[in-house]
């Protein structure tokens, strides 16, 4: 995806456009296939983008408030399944679904 940087000097402000992919166009769209089911319908999952973690690891907060536990998954098959491979037990409880991991770190709202 392409981004356009617009300057918007009344404002002193930066705007970003997000331009339509143009390599590729959609033919159609088929119904859903659940690949896993999770207890919650609300929640975060990310990746670290630094890789340092496992480049295919997958961290999984369910639900969005009053809870404190994050769920590490070694892959996407293993998400699938349903298999963790590791479970924390955070200090605090989290608030929201905006939680990043990055590197060896986890940053949430509590």
């Amino acid at each position: 995806m392409s981004t356009t940087n617009v300057y918007l000097s009344q404002y002193n402000t930066t705007l970003y456009r997000f331009l339509a992919d143009s390599c590729t166009n959609i033919k159609s769209v088929g119904n859903p296939v659940t690949h896993n089911f999770r207890g919650y319908t609300r929640g975060a999952w990310m990746k670290d983008p630094l890789g340092i973690m496992g480049a295919e690891t997958i961290f999984v907060m369910e639900s969005y408030y009053s809870r404190k536990v994050l769920q590490e998954f070694e892959n996407m098959d293993m998400f699938k399944a349903g298999v963790a491979r590791k479970t924390y037990t955070l200090p605090y409880n989290y608030d929201g679904t905006g939680a990043v991991v990055y590197g060896p770190f986890l940053y949430y709202n509590r």
